[in-house]
């Protein structure tokens, strides 16, 4: 069960910045104040606030406010102090290369995943970037490979908090089903979304483990079912490969 925020003016003004996402880039008090069910007053005067912060920043043209550049002076810190993106990088890239398929990586995030890192082929066009993004972990093979490789106290925090909302006919929905999943995962040593997520998008997965064997993140290919579905072991190969090289620099 979800405890009280102490400070209810600084959750409010969290819950402000959360309502932005790549879908809606920018918002109006009236938008807000409908998502997060508050008064607009309430809401004009946090939003104020937060611009006079530099975490918000109002258009003039529209009127409508987008996150700031105060979160760009953040994201720089936060990116070295983990130095995962230089990492990771050039490893991901290769693989996408030789492949000519999306490669990502990702982190857990409470119950959800964090993409961290995405590569996409010259020839992929219609690839939109979801870095920065989350993701729950029962549907996505990112997730999955995650999910089974977490220590068990972990995992189960993680499993509590997954939806099991049907995104696809193809989506699990059922948490029995998805543990005899992780024990297969567990056992092949990769995961798969198999249109769960995305219709039509088919994902190979691997955890990536760090040099003393404690769970960092997943790496996974992703592509149209019809090109990925014969082609899954040899995938999950190169994957492991990918992911044994990161490991050793981890």
């Amino acid at each position: 069960m979800e405890t009280e925020a102490k400070v209810k003016s600084l959750k409010k003004a969290l819950d402000i910045l959360d309502c932005f996402n790549i879908q809606e880039q920018e918002l109006g008090i009236t938008e807000i104040s409908q998502k997060l069910s508050l008064y607009k007053s309430n809401v004009h005067n946090l939003v104020s606030t937060l611009e006079q912060s530099g975490y918000l920043q109002k258009n003039p043209v529209s009127g409508k406010y987008h996150l700031g550049m105060k979160f760009l002076e953040k994201a720089f810190l936060v990116n070295a102090n983990m130095g995962i993106h230089a990492l990771v990088h050039p490893y991901l890239k290769q693989l996408s290369d030789d492949i000519v398929e999306v490669v990502y990586f990702a982190i857990p995030k409470g119950p959800q995943i964090l993409y961290l890192e995405g590569v996409y082929p010259a020839t992929n066009y219609s690839a939109r970037s979801i870095v920065g993004e989350t993701a729950e972990m029962y549907c996505t093979a990112l997730g999955k490979s995650i999910l089974a490789f977490l220590p068990p106290d972990q995992q189960a925090v993680a499993l509590a908090g997954q939806s099991m909302r049907a995104y696809t006919p193809q989506t699990l929905v059922s948490k029995e089903a998805l543990l005899r999943e992780l024990d297969q995962i567990r056992r092949q040593g990769y995961g798969i979304d198999n249109m769960e997520h995305e219709y039509g998008i088919k994902c190979v997965s691997v955890p990536v483990f760090k040099h003393d064997g404690s769970l960092m993140g997943a790496i996974s290919i992703s592509g149209p079912s019809l090109r990925i579905e014969n082609r899954v072991e040899k995938l999950a190969g190169r994957l492991r490969l990918c992911s044994q090289q990161i490991s050793l620099h981890l």
